[in-house]
């Protein structure tokens, strides 16, 4: 018996990529509205979080880096 699993959400790299990039928009959005935080303290917290997955070494990468060949 096949399993039969239905994914509604976005499909491809490039899908989830908007995705992910419309939810942090949407998120900035708010904090900005809702709280009493300024863009250059969202700047900071979001560079702290480069440097923080810098470390995690998650880099599978599906795209050829400069120095890969094609």
């Amino acid at each position: 018996m096949k399993d039969s699993f239905n994914f509604h959400g976005p499909k491809d790299f490039d899908e989830q990529t908007d995705a992910f990039r419309f939810d942090l928009d949407d998120l900035i959005l708010r904090y900005l509205s809702e709280f009493d935080i300024n863009t250059f303290t969202i700047m900071g917290a979001l560079q702290e979080k480069i440097i923080e997955m810098s470390q995690w070494g998650n880099f599978d990468a599906e795209i050829p880096l400069d120095d890969e060949e094609e």
